[in-house]
């Protein structure tokens, strides 16, 4: 029987990573505004953001990752799937990581979701600057932290209504 547990528990973890990169997927590619430099603002951040404080740091680190370089492949900007796959993977650890010891915490989310921002726009900053040129990555740099903050904005509210909506969820971090 516990073994049966386990197995359902590490099956419903996988499922749960699976759907949450499909989720950021779509709300990376749903809403597309175009930048100047040829990059654009999205929502996957509030799904990152969701997912961290949810689901913890490994779930949002696959989905957040694999959710927004699948979008990148998707819609042609496929030199930036590496960076999107690096970025919003480690943003997604990073808040999980520092809001796992009390989840149901707003200032906690918050602060977590802050880090993430810091987190994902250096990463955009240094791989744009790579890809594009510095003048082009600082050019995006205040669109990663405007996107960033809007999805801190929506996901930690979100966050809140899915755990008090389903208890059970809490379980499920990983």
């Amino acid at each position: 029987m516990d073994n049966r547990k386990a197995s359902s528990s590490l099956a419903l973890r996988i499922s749960s990573v699976a759907v949450l990169a499909a989720l950021v997927a779509v709300f990376t590619l749903f809403v597309r505004v175009p930048s100047p430099a040829k990059g654009y603002f999205n929502l996957s951040d509030a799904v990152v953001a969701l997912t961290g404080l949810v689901f913890g740091p490994f779930t949002a680190l696959i989905a957040g990752g694999l959710g927004t370089a699948a979008a990148d492949l998707i819609a042609g900007f496929a030199q930036w799937a590496p960076i999107s796959l690096l970025a919003h993977g480690l943003q997604g650890l990073v808040i999980g990581l520092l809001s796992r010891r009390k989840p149901d915490s707003s200032p906690l989310a918050i602060a977590a979701c802050a880090a993430g921002v810091i987190v994902m726009a250096g990463i955009y900053l240094a791989g744009g600057s790579v890809i594009a040129g510095p003048g082009a990555a600082f050019v995006e740099l205040p669109g990663n932290l405007l996107q960033a903050a809007v999805g801190a904005v929506l996901g930690i509210p979100l966050s809140i209504a899915v755990r008090k909506a389903y208890p059970p969820v809490k379980d499920w971090s990983w």
